[in-house]
């Protein structure tokens, strides 16, 4: 099954939810973060999948996942690279974009 999030509910026990790393640094970090803000979790043996690839899992108790999740998405924020990685495109998007809303909006008031 291919999940859209690295984090889903337990399959066996609902009282917890499981944040999935496929990368040792983003997990120790994750670690690191939870202890900073005391949030209580369990960290699982890193397991090895194919292709060499590790595998580290982190329970997290439902009544503290709400935070867990801000500070997973904290983590993923500060290494993620922009949806449009160049800047001179970004801004033509922009504009271009903000051109055609203010055509369409011209259109409809002179109609």
């Amino acid at each position: 099954m291919m999940r859209l999030t690295n984090w889903y509910t337990h399959a066996v026990d609902n009282r917890y939810h499981v944040f999935e790393f496929r990368d040792t640094d983003l997990a120790n970090e994750f670690a690191s973060d939870l202890q900073q803000a005391e949030i209580p979790f369990e960290r699982a043996p890193a397991e090895a999948k194919e292709g060499g690839q590790t595998v580290e899992r982190f329970g997290i108790h439902r009544s503290a996942f709400k935070e867990a999740l801000r500070i997973n998405h904290l983590l993923h924020g500060r290494y993620r690279q922009p949806f449009i990685p160049h800047l001179g495109l970004r801004w033509f998007m922009l504009l271009f974009t903000a051109a055609v809303v203010l055509l369409a909006l011209i259109g409809w008031w002179r109609s």
